[in-house]
């Protein structure tokens, strides 16, 4: 969340569901202590241990990703069947995350108000006010809910391994919205890529057929990557860099807004009886379980990424898939075909294609023109 050439760049180092971002250049001194530099000058053993650190967070994203998913994936019942609910009430738990994020800072010295003045320029030069509130916080709100309910309706319809590889076409949608917004440098690795992740998805939708509830789940899921997508890509445009503790602060303001927002929509689909909510049939400790998760989720996101390489964090939600057809195996019976592990394996080559660095995408084509095209 800048030269224009390099906005992709720094977008596609961000992770799922929902944003994360850095600034290199300015990062709360309390967590300066605590991160490790990329220099290779500090020693072989700090790289070894930001080695480590990075495999610890890689999986505690994994899981984290998967026990959300799989949580959300739980609530479904012939009793319970309220996928926005669901939606609102994690969201309503982005609250949290700005007070735990100043919180170890506090422990050293710094005081409530000095986090606040750093973090609320995120809003602008006037700082948090209603008015920059709605402006910066209600578009990306709307748009947060409805990646989510996509999201967790899919998780209704078809299987959560299925949901998990077909959301990992994102940083697809991600570089074709830069191409459109940021004005990025089209590649034939990126493109490439592309084309890998929209024939994983169409082998997908073709293994759980074109016609039903199945397509609908394709769709749902597919739709959740695109404004998964949206998301990062218009928060880079529109907010630019920002800090982990400014993202925190928007996140909780994201959760905060939410939480007032869409509860007169909670009651009009129980009115409606398009989502009953029964206080007997709400399954609390799912849906607490998938809420909780998701905040760790997004905080070994948000502050993995300041402590070891992108590429690791980026990883974490790769592995999901893997868990997740797992889980489904072993806990719901589901098998994860032959013909979709195909299609979950070119979204993740693609995924993967999307991660290589500049540098080599460029002696690539270098390589390719020279050595090809012009002789």
């Amino acid at each position: 969340m800048q030269a224009e050439s390099n906005q992709y760049e720094k977008s596609k180092e961000n992770s799922r569901l929902l944003y994360t971002s850095r600034d290199e250049q300015e990062i709360d001194s309390y967590s300066e202590d605590m991160i490790l530099s990329d220099q290779p000058t500090r020693g072989f053993h700090l790289d070894t241990r930001k080695m480590l650190i990075g495999v610890a967070i890689v999986i505690g994203i994994a899981l984290s990703w998967v026990g959300s998913t799989q949580f959300a994936q739980s609530t479904y019942s012939p009793e319970f069947n309220a996928p926005f609910f669901v939606t609102w009430f994690s969201t309503s738990w982005m609250l949290v995350v700005f007070p735990a994020y100043f919180l170890p800072g506090l422990l050293k010295g710094k005081t409530i108000i000095q986090f606040y003045r750093e973090s609320e320029k995120v809003f602008g030069s006037q700082g948090l006010h209603l008015k920059s509130l709605i402006k910066y916080v209600g578009p990306f709100c709307l748009l947060w809910m409805l990646t989510n309910y996509s999201f967790v309706r899919a998780l209704g319809v078809i299987r959560a391994a299925d949901v998990t590889a077909l959301f990992s076409s994102c940083n697809a949608f991600v570089y074709v919205f830069s191409l459109i917004w940021l004005r990025e440098r089209l590649g034939i690795v990126k493109v490439t890529a592309v084309l890998l992740c929209i024939g994983g998805i169409v082998m997908m939708a073709y293994a759980e057929g074109f016609e039903g509830p199945n397509a609908a789940g394709v769709i749902l899921s597919v739709a959740a990557a695109i404004g998964a997508a949206l998301y990062k890509v218009w928060f880079k445009r529109i907010v630019g860099d920002a800090t982990l503790g400014q993202v925190s602060l928007f996140l909780s303001c994201l959760g905060l807004l939410s939480t007032l927002l869409f509860w007169p929509i909670i009651v009009i689909f129980h009115l409606t009886h398009y989502e009953d909510l029964t206080w007997r049939n709400i399954p609390w400790k799912y849906l607490c379980g998938h809420a909780f998760l998701g905040i760790i989720f997004n905080f070994l996101i948000n502050f993995g990424i300041a402590f070891t390489y992108p590429l690791f964090i980026s990883l974490g939600t790769v592995l999901g898939i893997p868990i997740n057809a797992l889980t489904d195996f072993l806990f719901r019976g589901s098998a994860f075909g032959g013909f979709k592990i195909v299609a979950a394996s070119y979204i993740v080559i693609g995924f993967l294609f999307m991660l290589l660095p500049k540098e080599f995408e460029e002696n690539l084509q270098q390589t390719f023109c020279c050595g090809g095209l012009c002789r």
